[in-house]
């Protein structure tokens, strides 16, 4: 294990403030008399019949807070004494296995804090707060694995733990990390130019014959070569049908001439992620149908881009965005229909099933998206909307709009039965092996408008078609 791997992206800028400006508003917002707050970073998972665990993410919460994301970590605040980070460190045992792994003073230099301890000490640290009121925030594993954070009993402490006081801090934690501060965006930069990186290498070394699997390692390693750690998720790479699947798992299958590739990958930089997605044609040109939904879906993504300004609610953006697809639809001949009436029956959902993106930071669909008293909606236009809050300067969101032909929505006897009228299935069912069209970028908002980071991408149907053509051609 590389000494740096969990304090990578750190340095950049000297965020050791920033770090204690987070603190600090966490403090005031908990707005604590008395007790002990505990975030774990988590814990390794082993892996069964190997000696090997499975991939490490720190808890966001953890991360925000402490700035590192070492496994086994816990950052704690106590209102008598303030912040202490408790780290693991490896005997001689394990070092033969996992090397030294980063000492104390790097990490107290990294996280800011003068209170930097072995996690062997947090046992006896909370002993001497026995009795106390313990809130657990982060990765809960703490309550459940306690012995492998160097505590023996939570019973034998008497310190009672309360899930709604949990989160009620995690809530304003969450409220927190809405809006990204200096260090946050440009290490959000950094992801999104690795993922840029990705994507080209994906747009020139698509072809027909190579398989899903084959572009998706094409792209990944490209992430890895521009400095990203890991991928921000598991990357979606699907060719013709495949791509209406939404979080669709690449395989073996080759990609034919006449189809679509839809890529959605990120690249994730200091345990910050990007995510991007772009539909390219297997040749050099979007025919037909797919030049006509294509068109339809970037007009849409423009649009709901350009109105990504402080004040504008995100399900507005999201509605707009369905109403502007229900109308195309109907302009092109696959639905029938007034588009605000379409709008209404929810017709348009079943090319456009999802919202229209999420917040994003040190999680693909990072916390606060939903303002809190705000309830969720069982409509088929709403029900997957993942942001429902009015927007802010330094909040990063994806737009993604899409459009699918997805047979579990599309075959459904009773979904066919209640549209009727509304859907021309004469001519959706010859698309049924279309697959899907989705265009995402990740959009900071700001006081002079939206900028979207991950704008070096191309998108535009002149731009990718010539990218195809010299790549096909070379």
């Amino acid at each position: 294990m590389e000494r740096d791997r969990y304090t990578a992206g750190m340095k950049e800028g000297n965020p050791a403030a920033l770090l204690a400006a987070r603190r600090e508003r966490a403090i005031a917002g908990w707005n604590l008399d008395r007790g002990v707050v505990l975030i774990p970073a988590g814990l390794l998972l082993p892996i069964s019949g190997t000696d090997q665990f499975h991939e490490y993410h720190a808890h966001p919460e953890h991360r925000y807070l402490a700035g590192i994301g070492q496994p086994g970590g816990v950052l704690a605040f106590d209102t008598e004494e303030g912040w202490n980070l408790f780290v693991p460190q490896p005997e001689a045992a394990e070092r033969v296995w996992t090397g030294e792994g980063p000492s104390l003073a790097e990490i107290q230099e990294v996280a800011g804090l003068q209170c930097v301890r072995p996690t062997s000490e947090l046992g006896d640290w909370l002993e001497k707060r026995r009795g106390e009121p313990v809130t657990v925030i982060g990765n809960e594993d703490i309550t459940e694995r306690g012995n492998e954070y160097g505590i023996e009993s939570w019973t034998s402490l008497e310190s009672p733990t309360d899930d709604g006081e949990s989160q009620r801090l995690r809530a304003v934690v969450a409220e927190l990390r809405r809006a990204k501060d200096t260090h946050e965006l440009a290490l959000m930069r950094k992801a999104a130019d690795a993922t840029h990186r990705g994507h080209m290498a994906g747009l020139r070394k698509a072809c027909a014959g190579i398989s899903e699997r084959a572009l998706q390692i094409e792209i990944e390693v490209e992430f890895f070569r521009a400095g990203a750690e890991r991928t921000a998720y598991e990357s979606i790479v699907g060719g013709g049908p495949n791509a209406a699947t939404l979080h669709f798992s690449p395989t073996k299958r080759q990609f034919h001439q006449g189809e679509l590739i839809l890529v959605d990958a990120g690249a994730e930089v200091g345990g910050y992620a990007s995510d991007v997605t772009r539909t390219y044609p297997v040749g050099n040109r979007y025919e037909g149908m797919q030049r006509d939904l294509y068109s339809l879906v970037l007009a849409t993504q423009e649009r709901a881009i350009a109105r990504s300004k402080p004040g504008a609610e995100y399900k507005d953006l999201h509605l707009a965005a369905s109403l502007e697809i229900a109308q195309g639809l109907s302009d092109i001949g696959l639905l029938r229909g007034n588009a605000a009436s379409l709008l209404e029956q929810d017709a348009q959902a079943l090319f456009f099933p999802h919202g229209l993106g999420h917040m994003l930071g040190l999680a693909t669909h990072d916390a606060g998206g939903c303002l809190e008293g705000r309830e969720s909606s069982e409509l088929p236009t709403l029900r997957y909307l993942r942001a429902d809050l009015p927007l802010q300067p330094g909040y990063v969101v994806t737009i993604e709009p899409g459009i699918y032909f997805i047979r579990a929505l599309l075959e459904d006897p009773n979904l066919r039965k209640r549209y009727r009228d509304e859907v021309a299935w004469e001519r959706v069912d010859k698309l049924l092996d279309f697959g899907g069209i989705r265009i995402e970028d990740d959009v900071l908002v700001t006081e002079e408008g939206p900028e979207v980071l991950s704008s070096q991408t191309p998108k535009s149907l002149e731009a990718i078609e010539l990218l195809r053509t010299e790549a096909l051609a070379g």
